[in-house]
């Protein structure tokens, strides 16, 4: 495994871990939404992706759901040094980073976040039960 393979899988485990924490609600909305993620990147692509989590997100006053932690845990780990090429820079806001980008970044970023979610999917069906409740 690569350094930066490696990286990105300790980074998703973490994530996971974190998620694990959580509610049961939380954890089962978690898992389900780590497999669903990917395959919207794949179909709508990664702006109208990330625009739709964005939009499922509860406002401040709420607690935090599993779209608020994907999206934290997505945006974190594009700021992160595990991540070789492209950084999201501190504290700008994810969607609007990426609909920033021109074609070349923009399909760059789309991999490494695709990347990314692959572990995340994994370690959150590793680590969250199916159906726990």
């Amino acid at each position: 495994m690569s350094k930066l393979e490696g990286g990105r899988a300790e980074f998703a485990y973490n994530c996971a871990l974190e998620a694990c924490e959580k509610s049961n609600k939380l954890k089962k909305d978690y898992r389900s939404y780590a497999r669903k993620i990917p395959q919207m990147i794949f179909t709508n692509g990664l702006g109208q992706a990330m625009a739709f989590v964005c939009s499922k997100k509860k406002s401040n006053k709420e607690k935090e759901d599993a779209y608020d932690l994907i999206y934290r845990q997505i945006s974190s780990y594009m700021e992160s040094p595990c991540v070789s090429g492209i950084q999201k820079p501190s504290g700008e806001d994810l969607t609007g980073w990426v609909v920033s980008l021109n074609s070349y970044q923009y399909r760059y970023v789309e991999e490494e976040i695709l990347a990314f979610l692959n572990w995340l999917r994994r370690f959150a069906e590793g680590l969250i039960e199916e159906g726990e409740e």
